[in-house]
């Protein structure tokens, strides 16, 4: 069967798609790489209804988590009889099962969100480009992670197209995984819409109060490791602090880190402690999905200052809620951000002090700030990620192998 699109005849692709990160209890699905393929499928299988997709989850997956899924007349859906993301059987073995259950598919294309692909499959497949960072700062990093540069390095280069989130990524993967520039396509990723919502007064009292957060607060969302350098973050806040009480002497605002601990997460908390701040910065742990947007629209100011970052929805998250963003002028942020948020140079701890301290200080700058960020998260969308991969796809399928 064919079918034109965009005055390119196409025929019907068999898709595979590896959602092992998706519904995976190990791994979770709701941050990351489980979090991106998880918007990918919704999206992808709300726009393409011809396509035929393959879905490989986890073995552990419950079937009532599988219904909605299942439910699309275009998807076949196979659990790994065994555990091939986290396996507990020899390399080589598990490589072979994998590679056999794969290929018993037939794919047009398989996507593989991980980077992690048998070194036996020899069909077309398309790779997503995740924590490049490990190349880039392998210091800030622990050492057993270094196993996925070995594994994401070789997948990148075998594969038929990898798709990353910024001009930055393709910049990386040409440098440091060594990927020609014609196999790299730059599909933006994007956030969910939930957060253009406007919680309540009491919805946010009510928020606060669950996570201790008393008073004013400058939130920081992500994972609690060194990548995010919270220390700098820690360092300019007890800075600022020092100024707000005798520029602002009757607030108390409070430093609010949410997100689960990451490697080296207790010395991060330590730190905390180190500058007296025991009760002032806030470690929230993880944020369940219906408090995010309470948690976001009670925040004066949202601050993400990492050393590298593949694409940071969590600022667009901050955009889309009405919040002055105060983020690092590296890798995505100043491509995704587009001038609306303030930069930062992240290794300068009083130049992060300093830019908290405008947004803190100007009303009108904090008013334009808001405006600029709404007009920027209107330019992601997950419909817009599914149709550009659904491309990435068709383009891989029609090549000569």
């Amino acid at each position: 069967m064919l079918r034109t699109f965009n005055f390119i005849i196409f025929k019907i692709m068999r898709i595979g798609i590896d959602a092992q990160t998706v519904l995976n209890p190990e791994k979770g699905s709701a941050s990351g790489l489980g979090h991106y393929t998880y918007q990918l499928i919704r999206y992808l299988l709300k726009t393409d209804t011809e396509n035929e997709y393959v879905l490989f989850v986890n073995y552990r997956v419950r079937e009532k988590d599988l219904e909605k899924v299942k439910a699309n007349k275009n998807v076949t859906v196979r659990r790994f009889p065994f555990s091939y993301y986290k396996s507990f059987l020899p390399v080589v073995y598990s490589e072979t099962l994998a590679n056999a259950f794969f290929m018993r598919e037939n794919l047009d294309v398989l996507h593989v969100p991980g980077g992690r692909l048998p070194i036996g499959y020899r069909r077309k497949f398309t790779t997503y480009a995740h924590d490049l960072a490990l190349s880039k700062n392998p210091e800030l990093f622990p050492k057993k992670d270094m196993m996925k540069y070995r594994v994401k390095a070789p997948a990148y280069k075998r594969s038929n197209a990898v798709i990353t989130t910024s001009e930055a990524g393709k910049k990386d993967l040409m440098e440091y995984f060594y990927v020609n520039e014609g196999n790299i396509n730059v599909v933006h990723n994007a956030f969910d819409e939930k957060f253009y919502r406007v919680a309540t007064v009491d919805q946010i009292q009510a928020v606060k109060a669950k996570y201790g957060i008393d008073g004013e607060y400058i939130l920081f969302m992500n994972t609690l490791k060194p990548i995010n350098n919270l220390s700098r973050l820690i360092e300019a806040f007890s800075k600022l602090r020092m100024i707000l009480k005798s520029d602002m002497p009757h607030s108390n605002y409070k430093l609010v880190l949410a997100g689960k601990s990451g490697w080296m997460a207790d010395e991060i908390k330590q730190i905390a402690k180190d500058f007296g701040l025991k009760n002032d910065v806030i470690f929230t742990g993880y944020i369940k999905p219906q408090d995010l947007n309470s948690l976001f629209d009670g925040a004066e100011v949202f601050v993400s200052v990492p050393i590298y970052e593949d694409f940071g929805s969590s600022v667009l998250e901050a955009f889309s809620s009405g919040i002055p963003v105060v983020c690092s002028n590296v890798t995505s942020y100043p491509e995704i951000t587009g001038g609306a948020a303030k930069m930062v140079d992240p290794y300068d701890v009083d130049g992060i002090r300093d830019a908290i301290l405008d947004v803190l200080r100007d009303e009108g700058l904090r008013s334009e700030m808001k405006d600029k960020g709404m007009i920027q998260a209107r330019k992601f969308h997950w419909d817009n990620t599914a149709r550009e991969t659904l491309k990435v796809f068709q383009q891989v399928a029609a090549k000569k192998k």
